[in-house]
């Protein structure tokens, strides 16, 4: 498929580190300040991209997009979709409590079809910082003193490998009946309904994002936003839901996006890193952060 926009490298290299930085700050400025590029004279549905798709394994898609036809801005998308009702596929959170790995090291330890980055963590020390709990076992309780939409919502599953989005039950975490749990916010949408979303700079400025989502008819969408260079803008959390509404989700959820926002695909580019990655202010496939957690697709 054709891609209908040109777009411009920015490259950075230890030899001009600081003409590297009054760049990468050019760039926020311009996407956060002023993000619209370009006016659509009629209006674009996310559905109605032109999307490449690729079938990965049966049940299983890869959906990549790379234009400006929505929000007004360029974008670099990427999307896993997953029918739950056929693939035979497992979904496990992995995750360390004192270090940082790439998503692509605990994809390939794991022999993972696919995997995207998951939730918050120290980026210090490593370590989540949101509640995790893994095959009925508590892994942490979550950070004191986090704003309370980071986590507002969570991603889990049972035996039954189908992945659900549910709103923190006022009682807490630990009083939900539900196997693994991975927390995580804003909550985007609940119930087919965007939610509510607090006017800062992290919910209404362009940034890379990790968001999953599903649909009332057992679909589950991975997805990642490149962000924070020219040729792809990110998004702010309103338009990510806006965005998972044309898709047909009826509930999504937003998981630690910027420097740590990276998708993994087995056997594809580098290390299997489909996304770009924003970490080494390059738009190329090796910028990836270390991080504490990841969701991982096996398949069987």
């Amino acid at each position: 498929m054709k891609i209908k926009s040109n777009f411009m490298k920015v490259r950075c290299s230890k030899f001009n580190g600081f003409y590297c930085l009054l760049t990468s700050m050019l760039i926020m400025f311009l996407i956060t300040e002023n993000p619209a590029v370009s006016q659509t004279s009629e209006k674009i549905y996310a559905s109605e991209l032109d999307w490449e798709i690729e079938q990965i394994t049966g049940g299983v898609h890869w959906w990549s997009y790379r234009g400006d036809d929505l929000f007004d801005a360029r974008l670099s998308i990427n999307m896993i979709e997953v029918d739950t009702k056929i693939a035979d596929i497992d979904f496990e959170i992995v995750y360390v409590q004192n270090e940082l790995l790439k998503t692509s090291y605990f994809a390939s330890e794991k022999n993972a079809l696919a995997a995207i980055n998951g939730s918050f963590f120290n980026l210090d020390a490593g370590g989540s910082v949101v509640f995790m709990k893994v095959n009925g076992e508590v892994i942490t309780d979550g950070a004191v003193g986090r704003n309370p939409y980071t986590e507002n919502g969570g991603v889990g599953w049972n035996h039954d490998n189908r992945p659900m989005i549910v709103p923190k039950p006022e009682n807490g975490w630990h009083n939900l009946n539900i196997e693994n749990i991975l927390s995580s916010g804003p909550l985007l949408l609940l119930n087919g309904e965007i939610r509510n979303f607090n006017n800062d700079p992290f919910n209404q400025n362009r940034h890379p994002r990790t968001a999953i989502a599903t649909t009332d008819d057992g679909i589950l969408f991975l997805v990642t936003v490149d962000g924070r260079s020219f040729q792809s803008f990110g998004m702010t959390i309103p338009e990510l839901a806006r965005f998972f509404i044309e898709m047909g989700a009826t509930n999504a959820l937003n998981l630690d996006g910027g420097g740590s926002t990276a998708m993994y695909i087995r056997d594809k580019n580098i290390d299997g890193i489909v996304n770009y990655p924003s970490d080494n202010l390059e738009f190329d496939h090796e910028g990836e952060r270390g991080v504490s957690n990841a969701i991982i697709l096996i398949d069987k």
